[in-house]
């Protein structure tokens, strides 16, 4: 498992690299290079890593070209049992004996962030799409995506909805308050109020082998202090590079608490803006790197292979660069909130994390 993320932020590299070929790729660095050394150092660095795993053209699944009036939703009473965004399939089941949706992927642009209970299970807790787009979709019970054939995946948005938001805020009849020491009933339920609620993204190649497992905690009650206890309440772009080339992705939804017959917090997320592009684009070797906490006030520990540690804005700037000898420290005490990308380059490939600095 390559990746553990913990409100994971932003892949953002596509903004900095034209999509072009090889060729002019390469060339445009060796031009920059040679006329801007000094002058260009830290956005040569950040394009030259652009170049590297970005070579061919990307489709970004917005949800934007579905037709839908503002503030409301397609759930599959229509009878169509799925959509097509973004040149991707996202199946939807609905039961038409007792008239509701069942599983599956849902399309809404749903503003409604106050409103508990399962008759709201079409909002997003942001109350918009991502980058604060009108449309977005929902995933309830963890029906995955089938590519077709074998893609390379950049990153996807994801974020709380409303229902399970508000019932780990607060409560509800089934679900317990996080961070409580009690379960939905008012009894000990043995967790001491360290609650977490977070999704598995599985990757399948064509062959249905398992390339990898990203980790997005959705919830995290379980820091020493508590201040640092949060529920998803704003998009977080998550890295899905770790998982290479895939035609399946699989979505579990866990959570702290559970009884016998399953997790008792309501199974759903949000998600937008995946971008993926055709295998073989990526040729990075990836190497393992664990940051935590994601997010942080300012100190991150880094635990990697030995090599050198970058930080970089989303911009491409470099904001710090030191070595690691396999654990360290990054302070980013002084720089302003907002997300980051943490690259360790070893003798065996790169590693990169988004974090979130609050």
């Amino acid at each position: 498992m390559n990746e553990d993320f913990r409100l994971k932020s932003g892949s953002k590299w596509e903004v900095l690299l034209p999509i072009c070929s090889y060729s002019l790729i390469f060339s445009f660095a060796f031009l920059l290079t040679f006329k801007c050394l000094k002058a260009m150092k830290k956005m040569l660095l950040a394009v030259s890593v652009c170049c590297i795993q970005y070579t061919q053209a990307q489709t970004v699944v917005t949800f934007d070209d579905l037709t839908l009036a503002p503030n409301t939703h397609w759930d599959g009473s229509d009878s169509t049992l799925g959509f097509t965004s973004g040149g991707v399939y996202f199946e939807n089941s609905y039961d038409f004996d007792w008239d509701y949706w069942s599983g599956g992927f849902i399309y809404s642009s749903s503003t409604d962030v106050t409103t508990a209970g399962y008759t709201n299970d079409f909002s997003a807790y942001t109350g918009t799409g991502g980058n604060s787009s009108q449309n977005y979709a929902i995933n309830y019970g963890g029906t995955g995506i089938d590519f077709g054939t074998e893609k390379v995946l950049s990153s996807i948005q994801l974020t709380n909805t409303t229902y399970a938001a508000l019932s780990m805020r607060d409560g509800d009849m089934f679900g317990k308050q996080f961070g409580s020491v009690n379960n939905a009933q008012g009894n000990p339920d043995g967790t001491n109020g360290e609650d977490w609620f977070r999704l598995l993204i599985i990757g399948k190649d064509a062959q249905s082998n398992v390339t990898d497992t990203v980790i997005f905690y959705l919830a995290d009650y379980r820091f020493a202090n508590n201040t640092e206890d949060y529920i998803v309440d704003t998009w977080q772009t998550v890295d899905l590079t770790a998982l290479g080339g895939v035609q399946f992705l699989e979505f579990e939804l866990e959570s702290s608490d559970h009884n016998a017959q399953g997790i008792l917090t309501p199974a759903y997320f949000a998600l937008d803006n995946i971008v993926y592009g055709t295998a073989g684009m990526n040729t990075l070797n990836r190497v393992n790197q664990e940051v935590y906490p994601n997010p942080g006030t300012g100190k991150f520990t880094v635990k990697s292979p030995n090599g050198q540690i970058n930080v970089y804005a989303l911009s491409g700037e470099l904001i710090l660069s030191q070595t690691t000898n396999g654990i360290g420290e990054i302070d980013l005490s002084s720089v302003q909130s907002g997300t980051y990308i943490i690259e360790t380059s070893t003798s065996e490939g790169i590693a990169r994390t988004h974090i979130s600095k609050i």
